[in-house]
């Protein structure tokens, strides 16, 4: 016999996908829509252009932060702590300081790939360093100036 609180938890994670696959064929239909709408366009200025040699561009849409926003507040929160830190920490501090909340798993997953990614680029441009691990997760600090 199922268990009522299993039946539960699965019933409500199922509505909350549908609800996430409707929200999302939503945006695909508008974004249909206009696809069209900028085809019959273009055709209304030439008829013989080939829409086919128009290739898709990858779209990275971070809605988390202003251009530049990371690196200014991963370096505060560097300062602040004033000690080697750990990604999680980083991210949750940031996250708690914009006063985000992840409405999933994959929010919240998506937004530490942001964090981390800002992480590493600032390592690239000598701001922080890789100080270790714990486990899976990176250890960063401001990197000293000699």
């Amino acid at each position: 016999m199922a268990e009522t609180h299993v039946i539960s938890a699965l019933t409500s994670k199922r509505g909350e996908l549908l609800g996430e696959i409707k929200h999302y064929e939503a945006i695909i239909k508008e974004h249909k829509d206009n696809l069209s709408s900028i085809d019959k366009t273009i055709h209304i200025f030439d008829k013989s252009y080939n829409l086919n040699s128009v290739k898709s561009k990858r779209v990275m849409k971070n809605r988390y932060f202003k251009n530049g926003e990371t690196v200014t507040l991963l370096l505060d929160a560097l300062r602040k702590l004033n000690r080697p830190t750990r990604t999680d920490e980083l991210s949750e501090i940031i996250s708690d300081g914009k006063g985000l909340s992840f409405e999933s798993d994959y929010d919240r997953a998506n937004f530490q790939k942001i964090v981390v990614a800002a992480l590493s680029r600032m390592v690239d441009n000598g701001l922080i360093e890789r100080v270790g691990r714990d486990g899976l997760t990176m250890i960063w600090k401001i990197k000293e100036i000699s």
